[in-house]
């Protein structure tokens, strides 16, 4: 029996539940949807998780399981400026934030200042539901991936391990 070995950061799960997720997506809208680098009028690029051949529709994907600390909250920001300025110089284009569960996604559905920009903005708020297999794999992903400084000095008290 091969045994596949698993680093504590790999994110093969994750890339997995995006490509489903880009998938459902493209299947609601009716277009396909390829992970893209885009330029902007200026020329900048910008990555975007999923774009339609024609640019008619721009997605970000988030495939996280569960509630959002800080940094995640600020990812899904960063993604929703990324979009808003797709749609400035795209009018015409549908921006969509898909997530992977509902709980994640409560950052921007549950009546807060978030949700209220998004829809000011024209963002559509997508949640994709994952099969129990797909959704524990990313939980358990999530729990080895737990970010910690290596270089941070240890708490007062605390021992090395």
């Amino acid at each position: 029996m091969v045994r596949r070995v698993t680093h504590q950061s790999d994110s093969t799960v994750q890339q997995e539940a995006e490509a489903l997720i880009r998938q459902k997506v493209a299947d609601y809208i009716g277009k396909q949807l390829y992970p893209a680098t885009v330029r902007l009028d200026s020329g900048a690029p910008v990555q975007v998780d999923g774009v339609a051949a024609d640019e008619s529709v721009f997605v970000e994907i988030f495939a996280h399981q569960g509630s959002l600390k800080g940094g995640q909250r600020h990812k899904i920001s960063t993604d929703a400026l990324k979009l808003i300025t797709l749609g400035r110089s795209r009018p015409q284009a549908q921006l969509v934030l898909a997530f992977g569960d509902a709980e994640a996604a409560a950052f921007v559905t549950q009546g807060t200042w978030m949700s209220e920009a998004l829809a000011s903005w024209r963002i559509k708020v997508l949640v994709i539901e994952l099969d129990t297999a797909m959704s524990d794999g990313i939980r358990a992903a999530q729990a080895r991936q737990v970010m910690v400084n290596p270089n941070a000095e240890p708490p007062a008290g605390a021992s090395a391990g």
